[in-house]
């Protein structure tokens, strides 16, 4: 470790980890700009998200007014992170619940998420008006209103998320960029974020602008009620929050969905920077903006990253989500059809030339089997039945080293008593199996290979094993193919 690099001293608790994220330089995307392209990045709170510094304000705030006990009850109508804040830092102050009221867009991964964190979700339309019923701030009033205990954490009108930006976020900008900054772009959802920033950093960096991010059918900046939704999550809304100081705001742009989702997937390919949707809606329009200034001399941009990857494991990183949605853009979509269709060339198993398939059958002893397998190097025997020589099964080498080694099985054990079965228990479930053929296309092969570490090649009605597929046999036919002079 470099001497100059001194690591964080022992935390009592995560709460004393929020802050201080870092800001890199996103040297791809700014040189093709030709600016410099600068990002915090705060989805490296504990959470996940720049919302660990407002709930550990907002919470500061109720303490300090003796208002959390026990049987509290915090109300938390928002996108979902807040709440998952509000939640991971509960142990810390005070054991109180948690009722989070999230958009029907919300990601599966962050309901996931709420979930373990003991969250009750109430699911809100993403149509309703702030005005209506349906709201989840009017649903969220009404549950306040009916519960004992309940503490309504309206952050669309509260001002502890623009404190803890002017007192905290901005400082920290300010030190490491040593003052010097062009613009600031800030996606926009409550508007603390870009309210704080904006009155803290406008006041000590003259000439600084301020660009605010929303999505496409948004009505942040003017309030209209428009028709059309988006998919983009923490960002964009369908009113002008109270907290919002549009003065600050010195230009809005507007990205689609598509193109934030393409920008983000970019980020975490090119610049390692793992980030969620409405990052990539900021860091798209910083780059639009930088078409619009001055490049002599070249100026620096900062971005704001609001959230992680992680918790869109089933959208944003999900290359079929995507497909479906229609949001690749084309870059991406030429690599999807390739990595689907054309890197293969609708070549089949047939044409991996596999051996013939080696197995066992279920009265053989684990001592022979594991022999077999280490004498061929192999991971896996099919188990077959010597009356009709049907699959049954199949045994791994490490399963049965490793029961081995803990005393649970013996050599002279049988196989039966040890192989993964395809065939029904009595009381217990069906083991899952896909039939993998000579016929089977070498793209749906290599999708099997996402979630399995071997496929067993059989015939079409699955009486016969005619091998043993790995995802080593794929690279070896692709490294065959190319070598053979035909381009994949």
């Amino acid at each position: 470790m470099s001497s100059s690099r001194v690591p964080p001293p022992i935390a009592d608790a995560v709460v004393e980890t929020i802050g201080n994220t870092p800001i890199v330089r996103l040297v791809t995307a700014g040189s093709k700009a030709q600016v410099d392209l600068l990002a915090k990045l705060e989805y490296t709170n504990s959470s996940g998200s720049i919302k660990d510094r407002v709930a550990q304000r907002i919470l500061a705030n109720l303490k300090a007014a003796n208002k959390i006990k026990d049987s509290t009850v915090l109300v938390v109508p928002s996108s979902g992170n807040l709440a998952i804040s509000l939640a991971l830092l509960a142990p810390r102050h005070g054991h109180y619940k948690v009722i989070g009221l999230v958009p029907e867009r919300t990601s599966q991964d962050r309901i996931q998420l709420l979930k373990s964190l003991g969250v009750e979700i109430v699911r809100t339309s993403i149509e309703a008006h702030a005005d209506s019923a349906e709201s989840q701030f009017s649903i969220a009033k009404k549950i306040t209103t009916d519960l004992p205990d309940a503490i309504l954490i309206d952050e669309f009108a509260s001002g502890a998320s623009v404190q803890v930006h002017i007192e905290e976020t901005a400082e920290e900008i300010f030190i490491q960029c040593e003052g010097r900054l062009d613009a600031l772009v800030v996606g926009v959802e409550t508007g603390g974020a870009i309210t704080g920033l904006a009155k803290a950093l406008k006041s000590k960096i003259p000439g600084l602008k301020v660009v605010g991010v929303e999505p496409e059918h948004s009505s942040i900046q003017d309030g209209l009620n428009r028709s059309g939704a988006w998919k983009v999550e923490d960002i964009g809304g369908n009113f002008t929050p109270a907290i919002l100081d549009k003065s600050l705001v010195d230009q809005w742009i507007q990205v689609s969905d598509q193109e934030s989702y393409s920008t983000a997937r970019q980020l975490i390919r090119e610049e390692g920077v793992f980030c969620g949707p409405s990052s990539g809606s900021v860091v798209a329009a910083a780059l639009r903006y930088s078409e619009s200034v001055t490049k002599d001399p070249k100026p620096r941009i900062l971005t704001i990253l609001n959230d992680t990857a992680r918790n869109y494991s089933s959208t944003l990183l999900s290359d079929d989500w995507l497909l479906e949605h229609d949001l690749m853009d084309e870059t991406m979509a030429r690599s999807a059809a390739y990595h689907r269709h054309e890197k293969y060339r609708a070549a089949s198993v047939e044409e991996l030339q596999l051996p013939a398939a080696v197995t066992v059958p279920p009265t053989s002893t684990v001592g022979y089997a594991l022999d077999l397998m280490m004498t061929r190097e192999f991971s896996q025997l099919p188990v077959l039945n010597p009356t009709n020589r049907k699959l049954m099964g199949y045994i791994s080498l490490t399963a049965l080293t490793n029961l081995l080694e803990e005393g649970r099985a013996k050599e002279s054990d049988l196989v039966s008593q040890w192989m993964y079965s395809f065939l029904k228990k009595k009381g217990g479930p069906k083991s899952t199996y896909e039939t993998i053929t000579p016929n089977t296309p070498l793209a749906d092969l290599a999708k099997f290979f996402e979630k399995h570490s071997f496929a067993v090649v059989t015939d079409d009605d699955r009486r016969w094993c005619l091998g043993i597929a790995t995802k080593y046999d794929l690279m070896t036919f692709l490294n065959r193919r190319q070598t053979s002079g035909r381009q994949f």
